[in-house]
Parts: C-alpha cells; sequence; structure tokens
C-alpha cells in the first residue's frame, strides 16, 4: 500500500522515501515530568534521531500499519510516543508544523471499525503534531501478508492519494493562510 502510495507521489514529480520501522531500534519514550509534563528523551543512543532527522525533513509523512490487537503497530505506537519528546520543543516544535499526513492500515476482519481504531488515533496524533490529515485508505480482509496486491481497487486508491498528496498539502496551507489573513 505505501509502495502505490510513493509511486503516485513521484509521477507527481514528489521526492519520496521509505523508512521501515522494523529495521531500526528504537527504545520506548521515557516517564513524563511530573511538574511540566513534558517528555525528555534520555534514550538518544538508538535509532530514533536518524529517523526524526528525516521525519523533520519531509513535507509529507505516510503513517502505514497493520492493525495489531485493535491499533497501530508497537514499533510505530513507540515511535509516536518518542515524536511526544520533540513536538513542543525548540527548536524542534516550527518543523513539526504544517506537514501533511497519510494513514494506510490494514486488517484481517471485514468490519470497517478495524481501521478506524488506526484512523481515529492517527488523526489525534496529526492534530497534536499541528499538522494536515490529508487521508486514509483501509485494506480490510487483509489476513494474509501481501493479499492487498490482489485488490486493485485498494491499490488504486493508495496511488491516486500519493499522486494528489502535494496538491492536498498546498490547498491545506493556503486556507490557513486565508484564515490568518482574514
Amino acid at each position: 500500500m505505501a509502495d502505490e502510495v510513493l509511486r503516485g507521489a513521484k509521477e507527481s514529480e514528489i521526492e519520496t522515501g521509505k523508512i521501515y520501522l522494523d529495521d531500526f531500534w528504537i527504545r520506548p519514550v521515557s516517564e513524563v515530568c511530573d511538574k511540566t509534563w513534558e517528555r525528555d528523551d534520555p534514550r538518544k543512543d538508538d535509532d530514533f534521531p536518524k529517523i526524526l532527522a528525516e521525519f523533520l525533513d519531509s513535507d509529507i509523512v505516510i503513517f502505514s500499519s497493520p492493525v495489531y490487537w485493535h491499533g497501530i503497530s508497537a514499533q510505530l505506537k513507540c515511535f509516536n510516543d518518542r515524536l511526544s519528546s520533540y513536538f513542543r520543543r525548540p527548536p524542534y516544535a516550527k518543523r513539526f508544523n504544517g506537514k501533511g499526513y497519510i494513514v494506510l492500515c490494514a486488517y484481517g476482519r471485514s468490519e470497517p471499525v478495524h481501521g478506524q481504531l488506526v484512523t481515529d488515533s492517527m488523526k489525534l496524533t496529526v492534530e497534536s503534531l499541528r499538522g494536515y490529515y490529508l487521508g486514509d485508505v483501509c485494506a480490510d480482509l487483509t489476513y494474509e501478508k501481501g493479499i492487498v496486491r490482489h485488490k486493485p481497487d485498494i491499490m488504486k486508491s493508495c496511488y491516486e492519494l500519493g499522486k494528489k498528496a502535494g496538491s492536498l498539502l498546498k490547498k491545506c496551507r493556503e486556507e490557513v493562510k486565508m484564515d490568518v489573513t482574514v
């Protein structure tokens, strides 16, 4: 699914890259400071800082995850938790603002609520990061690895979302400028 979004984006002349979180060592987030409710990140000895740098340099981020036990994968959850150590801290805070986000998920059941478990929580993440939710594609009945490739409607939706991602982000940013100047 992510590859199809990337293919659509490339055809719209968007520079793309791909990070597979399972290839990296990312430790869990540290505890919340009782007085300020801010998180510290004493675990900078793992791979998270490298991935954070690429994340901050991106205009559009695709979060892609299978649904595991009613939510996103542990790897993506750990990554998102670690983001919470940075999104309000100078000099990082402004670099989080205004990114576009796409969410992809696959699940083995047929009920749409399983996809909504992912998209609803990711919408809250995007809101916290002060970004724009550009859209999502959820694939049901994907209990077997690779089966989604045989779902042409899903693959087409992913491709189309990638193809229009840049223009969607531009439109979101222009709408915000209009709201500020009015």
